[in-house]
């Protein structure tokens, strides 16, 4: 795989590999990705606790249940479309 990296990022993982915490640009990619899917992750677990917590107390009728599934559809529609 080639990537394209403007100068100020070579120069930041250039810095990160001399600093000694990576053994190579391939290691502070790695890491640099790892962070950038848990941040999304969070994101997804935020919503989920935002449609958790906005759930009614009493059993859930079939309208509510439809809205719910609606709103979980629309969450994940947005997610897909912050990757493109």
């Amino acid at each position: 795989m080639n990537i394209s990296l403007p100068d100020e990022l070579k120069a930041s993982i250039q810095a990160r590999v001399r600093s000694g915490l990576y053994g190579n640009a391939s290691d502070v990619i790695r890491a640099g990705l790892r962070a950038l899917t848990r941040e999304e992750m969070a994101a997804s677990v935020e919503q989920f606790d935002e449609i958790m917590s906005a759930l009614p107390d009493e059993p859930l009728m079939p309208e509510i249940e439809q809205e719910i599934e609606q709103s979980i559809r629309t969450a994940r529609n947005v997610e897909k479309g912050k990757g493109k």
